[in-house]
């Protein structure tokens, strides 16, 4: 069985964001193939990380 490569592979995405919107966009790259390099603030990251407690803050 062979598979098809996705739309972005072979792309890598350098994400400097944070909040819900661009992460969100983000991840839609990432789920059509990129390689996302996500760069977080130094003093605890994204802020928003804690708006879900139901996810963790995965």
């Amino acid at each position: 069985m062979s598979t098809q490569p996705l739309p972005l592979d072979g792309i890598t995405v350098v994400a400097v964001e944070q909040a819900v919107a661009a992460p969100f966009a983000t991840r839609q790259l990432a789920d059509l193939g990129a390689r996302v390099i996500k760069v977080e603030r130094p003093d605890g990251g994204d802020f928003a990380r804690g708006y879900d407690t139901a996810a963790r803050g995965l």
